[in-house]
């Protein structure tokens, strides 16, 4: 049986965490914060935040939290519901995988949904009668057996349907071309077994007090099996109904109507989120969304309050598009910037800590009705003032940001930003101001890319008057991503796609108030040291390495320009790192050809991070000729394979990785070099060795390149290597592979140069 995680534990991981965190360990980080599905059983509540699992104890108050690296075998659950026979839980993934979970949190995994080559397959509902679960999927359902955890019989029937209904001697099928009814003793999988009873679109169905229950366009009706008249239970704007013991519910935006029989029925006037009720022990759980979930009881004709909110600290959404540390703080912008974006909700926050703090957001201003507040790309803080921050979104400006509240809003109304649709005859052209790019150079400037207008290089100043510089060559690009603002002073970008895409750089040579003497290039096409040419079709990203080599991401590879300055001459190549075969031909093959390379980072080795889509994320040598590591969702906690952004934390080594399914990360042995080789800042970490630790010890704060000796107390080696930036990692082990006596080790390190050493010592306790 897996281990339980308390929540607590599991969002606690502040810096002072991670950087004891052990060597080459995994970490997820799911999101609890939208509460949108609960069921309660007994003394406990199972509760679904943004897809993710936790359970609360109502004796005790005690929260438990559930991730893929521990009990469960996936990440984003999609439905979930429970037999009281079988006693589990069945989880369902929006990828077809399912869990069972037992009230002990051990877990049956059934893989074999997600596994098929089937069309259609994406569960649309669940719904349990006594041991069997029924899987509505798009070509019919699938039985699930929960008490001997494997799956029953699969139902083709060619209709679509939106939700099933047991009773005790009948199976309902609420579709949108009508009602069906099969005996439950007849063959299901024969089509000409299910009679069509009517030709409504029904969006749900439920089986209550001997009731056939149904939903259409926002009206519950009693369904007249018979074939008279179907009588209504509910008025319209009707957004759940739900059974819940001996209880039915039914919810709308002002009241909440509830009853065990049809015939008495309750409705209390009520404002409300609903998204989801259970009822258990004289208590209402309901999943309220950005509120959490709350317990309530009945007082007279109100609801009030007596649990909750339940909402444990966590990322605010399950959306990484892009991050940075800025010392101890980690800022992440939640999104994607592509058209797809007006579906994700905006996500500005921070980790530090051991807390995800959201930065509030602005209320839809009166002047804008039809205004899309959604989708993050970039978050910045002032270099001058820790509590000052700015993001920007897809296509509606600029948000900036004074201690967590929100004080202002840049647009094509009230700043220079410009729309893209300034003729919009709807009046919505305020819906497509492309923002993104956020970034401060050394003088304080916020630079910020205005997408798909004649002029997309623009900042603020630090007294806050707004400057920009037109560039012929990547006017009305369609989607431009980062600055990357080089070592020499010279200023990069991606522009992604479409027209004018490409790698573009221009130097301002100081001026930024004098476009005329700028350089500018901007290449779409890349060429190689070798001749070889390439089109991408995306430009993804651009990356300074420790020697100030720019490492270029894009749909066809991955690509190195050794020397910015040369960027502008004309004979100028892109670098490809070739791999020798090492067979015997002589041959090489270029490193990463043909990968789409979405994002690389630098860690204190100068090794570089390379995260992909669909091949999850490569860690190479510093020059790029070996490969180190190649972690990917099925040989490693990777969430996924589609790696948007990687942030390496430069004195700890952990690695954050946001994945399109969330964020996680990687403890890696390398991190920044100190300057000087100095014993006050030197740290061996764990020490002492227990008997019962197995991974690395560690040695922390070194200079590039150290040389370091295991040395046992009468002076034997034992080990000896150089540390990967600032850290030294020892297995434990002598140099033929076995574990070392208990005893006190010296270590010892000097610096690259060999002019500087220091001596530490740790315990091993065997």
């Amino acid at each position: 049986m897996k281990k339980h995680i308390l929540v607590c534990c599991l969002l606690s991981f502040c810096c002072s965490f991670l950087s004891a965190q052990q060597i080459g360990e995994w970490q997820v980080y799911p999101s609890y914060y939208e509460a949108t599905q609960n069921i309660a059983v007994g003394n406990m509540v199972y509760s679904l935040y943004n897809g993710n699992l936790i359970s609360y104890d109502t004796d005790d108050s005690e929260v438990h939290a559930y991730d893929c690296l521990h009990e469960l075998n996936g990440a984003h659950i999609s439905h979930m519901a429970y037999s009281n026979e079988a006693k589990r839980l069945i989880l369902v993934y929006d990828d077809g995988n399912i869990d069972l979970l037992d009230e002990d949190n051990a877990v049956t995994n059934l893989s074999s949904l997600r596994d098929k080559t089937l069309s259609g397959k994406d569960v649309k509902q669940v719904t349990v009668e006594g041991t069997t679960a029924y899987l509505i999927t798009e070509f019919g359902f699938v039985e699930v057996d929960m008490k001997n955890g494997v799956f029953g019989n699969t139902y083709q029937l060619d209709l679509a349907i939106n939700a099933i209904a047991i009773s005790p001697n009948q199976v309902f099928l609420g579709t949108s071309s009508g009602l069906y009814i099969c005996s439950r003793t007849e063959n299901m999988q024969q089509k000409s077994n299910w009679k069509q009873h009517n030709k409504v679109t029904w969006h749900d169905i439920v089986w209550h007090d001997n009731h056939l229950l149904g939903l259409t366009w926002g009206t519950i009706y009693d369904i007249n099996l018979a074939g008279g008249y179907d009588k209504r239970v509910s008025e319209g704007g009707t957004q759940l109904m739900k059974t819940s013991g001996d209880y039915l519910f039914w919810v709308n935006n002002s009241s909440i109507s509830f009853c065990t029989s049809l015939s008495d029925v309750t409705t209390i006037p009520h404002d409300n989120v609903w998204r989801d009720v259970s009822y258990a022990k004289q208590i209402f759980w309901v999943s309220e969304g950005e509120n959490g979930l709350v317990g309530y009881k009945i007082d007279g004709k109100s609801f009030v309050r007596v649990a909750g909110p339940i909402q444990p600290n966590s990322p605010k959404h399950d959306l990484f598009y892009r991050m940075r540390w800025v010392g101890d703080r980690l800022l992440v912008a939640g999104g994607i910037n592509t058209a797809d974006a007006f579906v994700n909700p905006v996500t500005a926050m921070y980790y530090e800590d051991g807390e995800w703090t959201y930065l509030q957001e602005m209320e839809i201003p009166e002047q804008y009705p039809q205004f899309n507040f959604s989708n993050t790309t970039h978050l910045v803080q002032d270099p001058a003032d820790d509590k000052h921050h700015f993001a920007s979104l897809y296509r509606t400006g600029l948000c900036e940001y004074v201690d967590g509240k929100f004080v202002r809003f840049f647009n094509c109304d009230n700043s220079p930003l410009q729309t893209i649709l300034p003729d919009e005859p709807r009046g919505l052209y305020y819906n497509y101001v492309g923002c993104s790019g956020l970034q401060y150079d050394n003088d304080g400037n916020l630079w910020i890319l205005n997408t798909g207008t004649d002029t997309i290089v623009r900042f603020i100043r630090p007294n806050g008057r707004w400057g920009s510089l037109y560039y012929s060559d990547i006017t009305k690009a369609i989607l431009c991503d980062d600055y990357l603002i080089h070592s020499s002073g010279l200023m990069f970008l991606n522009s992604r796609y479409k027209e004018n895409r490409g790698f573009f750089c221009f130097d301002t040579r100081g001026t930024l108030d004098n476009v005329r003497d700028d350089r500018h290039r901007l290449r779409s096409t890349i060429v190689n040291q070798d001749g070889t040419s390439y089109a991408p079709g995306e430009f993804y990203c651009m990356t300074e390495d420790l020697d100030g080599r720019i490492w270029c991401g894009t749909d066809q590879g991955l690509f190195v320009i050794n020397d910015a300055e040369s960027f502008f001459d004309d004979n100028f190549n892109f670098e490809q790192v070739k791999i020798p075969r090492n067979d015997g031909s002589g041959l090489a093959d270029y490193l990463l050809n043909g990968v789409s390379v979405s994002c690389v980072a630098v860690d204190g080795a100068n090794r570089k991070w390379v995260g992909t889509l669909a091949n999850g994320i490569y860690l190479i040598s510093a020059d790029g000729t070996e490969m180190i590591h190649h972690f990917m969702a099925d040989n490693s906690p990777l969430l996924d394979d589609n790696v948007l952004c990687i942030a390496v934390h430069p004195t700890t080594g952990v690695v954050m990785i946001g994945c399109e399914k969330g964020l996680c990360s990687y403890a890696s042995e390398a991190t920044e070099a100190a300057q000087t080789l100095d014993y006050d800042n030197v740290v061996v970490f764990p020490n002492p060795v227990k008997s019962d630790y197995t991974g690395p010890i560690a040695v922390r704060g070194l200079t590039m390149d150290s040389e370091v000796k295991i040395l046992s107390s009468s002076g034997q080696l034992i080990w000896s290597g150089t540390s990967a930036g600032g850290t030294f990692t020892w297995n434990g082990c002598n140099s033929k592979g076995r574990r070392v006596a208990s005893g006190i080790y010296h270590i010892v390190a000097n610096n690259a140069e060999g002019k500087k050493a220091i001596v530490a010592r740790v315990v091993v306790i065997k």
